[in-house]
């Protein structure tokens, strides 16, 4: 099964909303994958204004700036972890890879190897994934933003282009951590993860986010293919 990921795709048909999957079969037929994914998430925790100062009140304000500073700090020591777990797990292959192979099995499709040799493209294209703390000391999230499209590789011509956003809190479990080590994973907690844990963790959200992505393609495809039917 190959992947071909690409730091910046050219786009092989207009973007915009569109479901064509009622006009195709995707039961054996070839299907490659292309994608466009950031190499790794962000460390986000908390809001920029945290730091600002406000003249009418300057000693609250110096006491918002010493926290936000720790906080940065912290977030700057999430993120050095999380870069040094990146090393041992490559999240961008890793989901464009779980999306082919759980999309083929779902769907009865084989995967091609190169987009040369397919029917059709997954054009996966994501523009933003992240671990996102509200406040410092509150739940953590995981979230992505991007697009699926699905495209006829004789033509380029787009059939389907599904929206990918979603939220999902982090948990210890996530991470292989003890229940005794607490449920959800707060933006403190996180700058405390070893490497090893964060990498065990990148691995279950990659698998997390491709689901949700497969997830997307098969609903639709399941809703035209009824609709298809219904309509003979």
């Amino acid at each position: 099964m190959a992947v071909l990921l690409l730091g910046l795709l050219p786009a092989l048909a207009a973007c915009g909303p569109s479901n064509r999957l009622r006009e195709v079969s995707l039961d054996q037929s070839r299907i490659a994958i292309v994608a466009a994914i950031p190499p790794h998430p962000r460390v986000q925790a908390g809001s920029p204004e945290e730091g600002a100062i406000r003249l009418r009140d300057p000693l609250g304000s110096m006491a918002r700036v010493g926290t936000a500073a720790e906080k940065y700090r912290q977030v700057q020591r999430a993120q050095a972890r999380l870069d040094s777990a990146v090393a041992r797990v490559d999240v961008a292959d890793r989901i464009a890879r779980q999306v082919l192979a759980q999309s083929a099995e779902t769907l009865r499709f084989s995967p091609a190897a190169r987009p040369s040799g397919a029917d059709f493209i997954l054009d996966l294209r994501i523009r933003d994934y992240a671990l996102v703390a509200d406040s410092f000391e509150g739940a953590t999230f995981f979230v992505i933003e991007g697009d699926l499209l699905l495209l006829e590789a004789a033509t380029g011509r787009e059939l389907w282009d599904g929206r990918i956003q979603e939220r999902e809190v982090l948990t210890g479990s996530l991470f292989g951590l003890p229940a005794a080590a607490g449920n959800v994973i707060t933006a403190r907690a996180l700058a405390g993860l070893s490497s090893a844990e964060m990498a065990t963790g990148l691995d279950r959200l990659a698998d997390f986010a491709a689901q949700r992505v497969t997830d997307r393609l098969r609903r639709d495809y399941a809703r035209s293919r009824d609709d298809y039917e219904r309509r003979r």
